[in-house]
């Protein structure tokens, strides 16, 4: 027969135990929560968070795992009391970890958000005129690029870029890339592009993909590109105009993400062009590293 325990002597001990863990303040300590990425300007990063319940960390301390690479590095360290942070990664996109510190005991974040663009595989974008959808846009949640048809004026919101010879019918021989405003006005696309709230999006060739991309301009962003013969890299800057209203009037706000497409050869016969893209969804940050 098992010896019983009194009950009291039980209880005792294991309150005896808790407030031993309480007065050491474990209880009360804990990770930062929600942390997110935005652009502190188009070339640094500002992390925020949300301070863990209970008592305050003695302070937060921030990593950066840069793309390519497996290490955290510590680039940062913020206050108790703090929120947020600026980071600037010199160019380079990556991931991000944010730790509450409790004298030497670590709280690191369970979200570790990255930076980098999102990458869409390369698929055939049709002309204007041709068999294939020639329209190409990117989900501003999720990063993924995909194909829409330009002859709905219901896909306005979804279209990034399209693909266009300048004349009825597929057959080139030179290709454009263009922005979605121009397609109920060109030639290609009259008649088969309706009138509808296209965006104005800019674009320019660049020459490597890993730099931040060129900041935007009106005068140096142009809204369509000559696609050589063999391959084009292009710099996209999309516009987004957002429309909100309160009880006495209506106001808008331009928001633009930067995104950059690798562009084939155009292939006149199937009317079709290769593309592949990468989207950087954090808004106004022209980081593009990947």
């Amino acid at each position: 027969m098992r010896p019983r325990i009194p009950g009291g002597r039980l209880l005792a001990a294991a309150l005896a135990a808790l407030l031993w863990t309480a007065g050491c303040g474990r209880l009360d300590e804990g990770a930062p929560t929600d942390v997110v990425l935005a652009a502190a300007s188009d070339t640094t990063v500002r992390l925020s968070w949300v301070a863990p319940g209970g008592n305050l960390p003695d302070s937060y301390l921030v990593a950066f795992m840069a793309t390519g690479t497996s290490e955290w590095l510590d680039v940062g360290s913020a206050i108790d009391s703090a929120t947020q942070a600026d980071h600037n990664p010199a160019g380079r996109t990556g991931r991000y970890r944010v730790t509450a510190i409790y004298g030497d005991r670590p709280y690191p974040a369970a979200e570790t958000p990255t930076s980098a663009p999102v990458h869409t595989a390369a698929i055939a974008v049709g002309e204007l005129n041709g068999s294939a959808s020639p329209g190409y846009g990117w989900s501003r949640d999720s990063g993924a690029g995909a194909l829409f048809a330009m002859g709905y004026a219901s896909n306005a919101s979804r279209v990034d870029f399209y693909v266009t010879d300048w004349a009825i019918g597929s057959a080139g021989p030179d290709y454009y890339v263009a922005s979605p405003d121009w397609g109920p006005r060109e030639p290609g696309g009259s008649g088969l592009v309706p009138v509808g709230a296209w965006r104005p999006n800019g674009l320019k060739s660049v020459s490597e993909g890993e730099s931040p991309l060129p900041p935007f301009d009106s005068t140096s962003y142009a809204n369509n590109l000559k696609l050589a013969a063999d391959s084009t890299l292009v710099a996209v800057v999309c516009t987004d105009t957002i429309f909100f209203a309160d009880t006495t009037d209506t106001f808008t706000t331009v928001e633009r993400h930067y995104a950059i497409a690798r562009f084939g050869s155009p292939d006149t016969v199937t009317g079709t062009v290769q593309v592949e893209t990468w989207f950087q969804r954090i808004r106004d940050l022209r980081l593009i590293q990947h």
